[in-house]
């Protein structure tokens, strides 16, 4: 098998891993980004570990959240989502205090 399969056949599993729902992190280390996909999708604060911010930058052209779920899954969330601008305002005002 050759190497330039094996971040596909990577890709595929987690691909086949989780829902259709679920956004999907992107396994191949020379991309950028690390969301291929997003959800809109409402997740509760209860099933959060951690958020990870990832602000526009020259590695990325976009703004990536991602959430750590208790579960030890990971979620790329649509930071244009209604959910998620009040989430990302309710942090901004915390670390302002």
């Amino acid at each position: 098998m050759g190497a330039s399969l094996l971040p596909w056949l990577l890709l595929l599993l987690l691909v086949m891993s989780h829902s259709a729902q679920a956004a999907i992190l992107e396994v191949n280390g020379n991309l950028s980004c690390r969301c291929a996909k997003t959800t809109s999708e409402y997740i509760s604060p209860k099933k959060y570990e951690s958020i990870e911010i990832r602000p526009v930058g020259s590695s990325c052209r976009r703004t990536e959240i991602i959430i750590k779920l208790k579960t030890s899954g990971k979620v790329c969330v649509n930071p244009e989502a209604p959910w998620v601008k009040k989430l990302l305002k309710r942090i901004a005002s915390t670390k302002k205090k």
